[in-house]
C-alpha cells in the first residue's frame, strides 16, 4: 500500500544563526549575526517545539503539538500521533524506529518495506487499569530498552512487552542517563537508578538534592554535570555534588536552564526559558548569548539537540532556530543598527578599527569577549563620513577620509589636513609619504610630531587611488576607467609628471586595469588576463603563472598577500584563497573559492585584512565579516546523501518509496500508466544550505550526468516502457562529492504489449498464418481456374484484338494508299494543268509569229528567223517527254486505268489513250484541245471516233463510261 504522506507548510517559523561561535583557541569572535538564514518557512502560532532527535542518518525529528516532525535539509513531513494529541518527546533508535510520548499515548513510527513511516502504539501492552495516564515528558533509548516518563510513572518498553514503575503517588520530573546508568529525579529531587530490571533510590553521595534536573552530562576528563533549572550547575565529586561556578551563575539563575546540550568540542549550550541561548567553554566563559535581539525568533527554548558537526537545533516556544556554532564566519555591524557599508579595517594599538561608509569605529582587540562585549564599538571622534582607508606608516595610524586626513590616536581623529577626498597614503621615501585624492597627489613630511601635510603636487589631476612603488621606488597608479599611470614625484619641486599606459602597451583596454604589490613586485590586472611590465620592451606582458591559475580570459580586480605569503583574490566570478604550501619539492599553491562571499564584498573597493590563520576580516556591503580561514580548510569533508522520498505522480500523487534507512527496490516494478516519477533528496547535514549541490544521471534515458544544480526535487514525465537506474551525487561548497545513491525501477508495457500478450499474438498469428495459407491454398486453386478461364478469355480476346489490329492495318494502309492517291491526283492535275498553261502559251507564242511573219515578208532574214521559232514552238507542242511520267502516275491514281484499258482495247491509239485519260480526269473540252494541240473541234471529232471505237452507242455518256471503267 502506497501512502502519500501530509507534506505540510504552515505549521513552523525556521531559522538559522550561522557563525555565532568559536572555540576560545580560533578566532576573536566579535560577530554574533548570521552571514545567511534559514530560508522562513511560517508556521501557525503556537507550534511548541518540546523535544529535538537525530537519527543515524542525519533525518532530524521534531516532536510539537501538531504530532512529529521530519525534517532531511530540505524538505518537511509530518506524522501525527494515533490519538492526534501532542508529541512531547521523541528518541531514535537503532532499529531505525522513532520512539515518541504524547498525551496519554506512547510508542514508536518505524517503516515498512517502502520505508513509508507508521505509528505503533504500545499503549495497548498495558494492564487496563494502567492506561489512564497524561504526558509523556520524556523518552530514553539504552541498552536495556526504552523508558518513557510520565508524571507518575515509567514504562519500559522490551521483548515487545511494556512493563510500568513507580506508583501513582510519585511525582517524577526528569529521567535522562548518567554513566550508562538511566536516571529518574523525583520531585523531592531524590535520584534512582536502574539495574537489573528495577528502579532503586541511589545513597549518598550519589543522592542530589540541589534542585530540579535539565540535564546530564560528561565533560572532556570524565567530569559529570549536572544543570537544574533554577539553580545553576553542579557537577559530580567523591564527596558529592558541588557547585560549577562560572561568570554567568546569576544569570542562568534568574532566566532558568530549561534543557541542555554538549557540543563536540566541549562547548556547553544552555537554553533558557526567559532570555535564548547562552554556550559556555571549557574555561566556563560565556561564549554566546543568543537572544530575540540577535536573531532568535523566540527567547523561550524548549529543546536543543547538539549534531555532531557543531551545529546546535533549537526548539522553541513558538519555532525552531537552527544556530552552526562551528560556522568559520560572523558578521559584524560596527555601526549598530546601521549597518553600513565596509571600506577598511586595520588592527593598532591593541585596538581594532573598521571604516565604513558612516564613520570609523573602534573596539579593543583581544582574543576572548563577553557577549555583552561583543557587538560593542565606539565611534572615533571627529570620523563621522565617508572612511576610505587605514594606512600603517611607522608608528601612526592615518585615515584617508572624504573630508581630508586624519591621524588616529586613540578614539579620536586628528585633522592633518582638509585637502579633500585623501583615498590613501604610500611611502615615498623613509621622510615622505605621497597620499593620493579625488584631484591628483599631495605630499606629507615626517615630522617630529608625525606625518604632516607638506603641499599638493601640481602637473597631475586624475583620482589616484590605486597606488603602488615597483623596486626602482616609481610609483604606479591605476585607474580603472582611464588606464595606468607611471607617475615621477619631485616633491622638493612639488611636481608629478605621468605616462600614460594602455592599450598600446600591451593592455587589454584602457578600462578595468588595476594593480597590486606581491612579495616587492607589482602585478597588473586588465579587462582580462594578470600582466607584468617588461621595462626592456616598455610594455605589459601576460603572467604565465597568475593566468594558469585564473584563466587567460578572467578579470581579477582584487589581490592581497597575508604574512604567510598566501594571496587572497577577487575575480570577476569568485573570491578566495591561494594557499601556499612548502613542499620538498617547492612552493605548491592551491586555488581554494570561498563561494560563501560570492558577491558580498564591497564592489569596487575591495578590502581583505587577513590578521593571522584563524582571524581574516573582510569589507562587505553590509558590515564586515569575521573569517576563520583554518576552519573552513580544516573543515570536515564528509558528505553523505539522501533519498528522501519517490512519488508517483499523476491525478493524485503516491509515495512509492519513502527513504528511512530502508533500501530502496532493487527493481521496483511500475505499470505502463506510472511513467511519471518525483524523487525528492537532501544532504541532511547541510540544512537549507545554499551551497550544496546536486547532478543525476538517468540509465536508460541519459548518456551523461547533468549539470550541478541547487534543486532537490527531480521530476520525469512520460517515461517509455524499459528498466531505469537513477544515480544521484550532492556536492558542497568544499568540492566534496557524496558518494552515489541508486534508485532502481522498471516500467512495464501495457497490457497488450507484455510478454504474455506477445504469447498469444504469436499464437494468434500463427493461427492466422495457418488459415491464410489454407485460403491461400483454396484461393490458388480457385485463381489457378480463374486463369485458366481468364487465358482462355484473353486468348479469344487476343485473337479478336489481332483480327481488329489486322482490319485497322489495312485500314491504315488504305488510308495510306488513299493518301498517296490523293497527293498522285494532285500531283496529277498539277502536271495537267502545267501543260495545259504551256500549251496555251506556246498557242499564244505561235499566233504572235504567225502574225509577225505577214509583217515581216518584205524583210527575209526576219522571216527566216520567225519561221526558224515557228518551228522550233511548233516542235516543242508536239514533243510530249512527259506522257511516259503523265501514264505512270495515271495509273497509280486510277487503279490501272491505261493499262486496263489497253488490254480490254488493244486497237486504241496512243491519241485514244490519252484523250481517255484526259476524260477519266473529267477536263473540259477546252482544257484537252489545249494538252493536245488540236482545236475545241478537233476535240469533239476525236470523241466522236473514241466512241465508235470503243463500241458505245448514243446513249451512253463518253465520260461516265471511262469513269466507271
Amino acid at each position: 500500500m502506497r501512502v502519500t504522506p501530509y507534506i505540510f507548510s504552515i505549521l513552523l517559523s525556521l531559522g538559522i544563526l550561522l557563525g555565532a561561535s568559536k572555540s576560545y583557541t580560533q578566532g576573536v569572535n566579535l560577530g554574533c549575526v548570521p552571514v545567511t538564514n534559514f530560508s522562513k518557512q511560517q508556521y501557525r502560532a503556537g507550534t511548541q517545539i518540546w523535544d529535538i532527535a537525530q537519527g543515524k542518518n542525519g533525518l532530524m525529528w521534531f516532536a510539537n503539538n501538531d504530532g512529529l516532525l521530519e525534517y532531511d535539509g530540505a524538505h518537511w513531513r509530518r506524522y501525527p500521533l494515533g490519538n492526534g494529541t501532542i508529541i512531547r518527546s521523541v528518541a531514535v533508535g537503532a532499529d531505525a524506529k522513532v520512539y515518541v510520548g504524547g498525551q496519554g499515548d506512547f510508542g514508536y513510527f518505524a517503516p515498512d518495506h517502502q520505508g513509508v513511516m507508521h505509528y505503533q502504539s504500545l499503549k495497548n501492552k498495558l494492564p487496563d487499569t494502567a492506561q489512564n495516564f497524561g504526558d509523556v515528558w520524556d523518552v530514553a533509548v539504552v541498552p536495556e530498552g526504552v523508558f518513557f516518563r510520565t508524571d507518575q510513572q515509567v514504562f519500559w518498553y522490551h521483548a515487545d512487552a511494556v512493563q510500568c514503575f513507580f506508583p501513582p503517588d510519585h511525582t517524577l520530573s526528569f529521567m535522562g542517563v548518567w554513566k550508562q546508568q538511566l536516571l529518574v529525579q523525583d520531585d523531592q529531587h531524590r535520584l534512582y537508578g536502574f539495574s537489573n530490571g528495577q528502579f532503586q533510590a541511589l545513597a549518598q553521595p550519589a543522592s542530589f538534592n540541589h534542585g530540579t534536573i535539565s540535564g546530564v552530562f560528561t565533560l572532556p576528563g570524565d567530569t559529570m554535570l549536572i544543570t537544574t533549572i533554577k539553580d545553576g550547575i553542579f557537577y559530580a565529586t567523591a564527596q558529592g555534588f558541588l557547585p560549577w561556578t562560572t561568570q554567568a551563575d546569576a544569570f542562568l539563575k534568574n532566566n532558568r536552564i530549561y534543557c541542555a546540550a554538549m557540543l563536540p568540542d566541549g562547548i556547553l549550550a544552555l537554553g533558557t526559558s526567559l532570555n535564548g541561548l547562552v554556550t559556555l567553554d571549557r574555561q566556563r566563559r560565556m561564549v554566546q548569548h543568543l537572544n530575540k535581539k540577535s536573531g532568535l525568533q523566540n527567547n523561550t527554548i524548549l529543546s536543543l539537540c547538539a549534531l555532531p558537526k557543531g551545529g546546535l537545533w533549537l526548539g522553541l516556544d513558538n519555532g525552531i532556530d537552527y544556530v552552526d556554532l562551528q560556522s568559520p564566519f560572523s558578521t559584524i555591524y560596527p555601526d549598530g543598527d546601521l549597518q553600513g557599508t565596509a571600506y577598511t579595517v586595520e588592527i593598532f594599538n591593541g585596538k581594532i578599527y573598521f571604516g565604513t561608509n558612516t564613520g570609523l569605529y573602534a573596539s579593543d582587540w583581544k582574543r576572548y569577549y563577553r557577549p555583552d562585549e561583543k557587538q560593542h564599538f565606539n565611534l572615533v571622534q571627529h570620523s563621522e563620513g565617508q572612511v576610505w582607508s587605514l594606512n600603517l606608516l611607522d608608528d601612526q595610524l592615518l585615515m584617508g577620509h572624504h573630508d581630508g586626513a586624519f591621524d588616529i590616536k586613540g578614539l579620536q581623529a586628528l585633522p592633518r589636513t582638509h585637502l579633500q577626498g585623501i583615498w590613501r597614503f604610500i611611502r615615498l621615501t623613509p621622510e615622505i609619504a605621497i597620499a593620493g585624492h579625488y584631484n591628483g597627489f599631495a605630499s606629507f613630511k615626517k615630522t617630529g610630531n608625525g606625518w604632516a601635510f607638506d603641499r599638493p603636487l601640481l602637473g597631475f589631476g586624475e583620482s589616484s587611488r590605486i597606488l603602488a612603488l615597483d623596486h626602482n621606488h616609481a610609483l604606479w597608479m591605476a585607474h580603472p576607467y582611464r588606464g595606468i599611470y607611471r607617475v615621477a614625484i619631485d616633491p622638493e619641486v612639488g611636481t608629478a609628471n605621468a605616462a600614460f599606459f594602455g592599450a598600446q602597451q600591451g593592455l587589454p583596454s584602457d578600462m578595468g586595469n588595476y594593480l597590486f604589490k606581491l612579495d616587492q613586485k607589482i602585478v597588473y590586472t586588465g579587462e582580462r588576463s594578470v600582466f607584468d611590465f617588461d621595462e626592456a620592451q616598455n610594455k605589459f606582458v601576460p603572467n604565465p603563472e597568475f593566468n594558469a591559475l585564473f584563466g587567460a580570459k578572467t578579470q581579477v580586480k582584487y589581490l592581497r598577500q597575508d604574512a604567510e605569503g598566501n594571496i587572497w583574490y577577487v575575480t570577476d566570478a569568485e573570491t578566495g584563497m591561494l594557499k601556499v604550501d612548502n613542499g620538498p619539492l617547492g612552493k605548491k599553491v592551491r586555488k581554494i573559492p570561498i563561494p560563501e562571499l560570492k558577491d558580498k564584498l564591497t564592489s569596487g573597493f575591495y578590502h581583505i585584512l587577513p590578521v593571522d590563520a584563524h582571524n581574516v576580516f573582510i569589507a562587505t556591503g553590509q558590515g564586515f565579516i569575521h573569517f576563520d580561514p583554518a576552519a573552513y580548510i580544516d573543515a570536515d569533508t564528509i558528505m553523505r546523501m539522501l533519498l528522501h522520498a519517490v512519488f508517483l505522480e499523476g491525478d493524485r500523487d503516491s509515495l512509492l518509496f519513502g527513504g528511512h534507512d530502508v533500501l530502496p527496490a532493487q527493481n521496483s516494478v511500475l505499470s505502463y500508466l506510472e511513467n511519471a516519477l518525483r524523487f525528492s533528496f537532501s544532504a541532511p547535514d547541510y540544512p537549507a544550505s545554499e551551497l550544496v549541490q546536486y547532478c543525476h544521471l538517468l540509465k536508460g534515458l541519459d548518456k551523461d550526468w547533468s549539470d550541478w544544480s541547487n534543486e532537490t526535487e527531480l521530476a520525469f514525465n512520460q517515461l517509455r516502457p524499459g528498466k531505469y537506474t537513477l544515480l544521484l551525487k550532492a556536492r558542497n561548497q568544499h568540492g566534496t562529492v557524496s558518494p552515489e545513491i541508486t534508485y532502481s525501477f522498471t516500467i512495464l508495457p501495457p497490457w497488450y504489449a507484455n510478454s504474455f500478450a506477445y504469447l498469444f499474438y504469436g499464437l494468434l498469428l500463427a493461427g492466422l498464418m495457418a488459415g491464410i495459407i489454407y485460403r491461400q491454398r483454396k484461393r490458388f486453386e480457385q485463381e489457378k481456374q480463374n486463369l485458366q478461364d481468364l487465358h482462355s478469355h484473353r486468348e479469344a480476346e487476343h485473337q479478336r484484338l489481332a483480327q481488329r489490329s489486322e482490319e485497322a492495318i489495312v485500314q491504315l494502309r488504305n488510308e495510306k494508299l488513299e493518301t498517296e492517291v490523293k497527293f498522285k491526283t494532285r500531283e496529277l492535275a498539277s502536271v495537267t494543268m502545267h501543260l495545259v498553261q504551256k500549251n496555251e502559251i506556246l498557242n499564244t507564242i505561235r499566233e504572235g509569229l504567225n502574225k509577225l511573219q505577214h509583217k515581216a515578208n518584205a524583210q527575209p532574214e526576219l522571216e527566216k528567223d520567225i519561221q526558224r521559232m515557228r518551228k522550233m514552238v511548233e516542235h516543242d507542242a508536239t514533243i510530249d517527254d512527259d506522257w511516259e511520267h503523265f501514264s505512270q502516275n495515271f495509273d497509280q491514281v486510277y487503279s490501272d486505268f491505261l493499262r486496263r484499258l489497253g488490254e480490254q482495247y488493244a486497237h486504241l491509239s496512243p491519241n485514244d489513250f490519252r484523250l481517255c485519260a484526259y476524260l477519266r480526269m473529267n477536263l473540259s473540252s477546252k482544257e484537252i484541245a489545249s494538252l493536245m494541240n488540236i482545236s475545241i473541234r478537233g476535240v469533239e471529232a476525236s470523241r466522236y471516233r473514241l466512241r465508235k471505237r470503243l463500241d458505245l452507242d448514243t446513249e451512253t455518256n463518253l465520260t461516265e463510261f471511262l469513269i466507271r471503267f
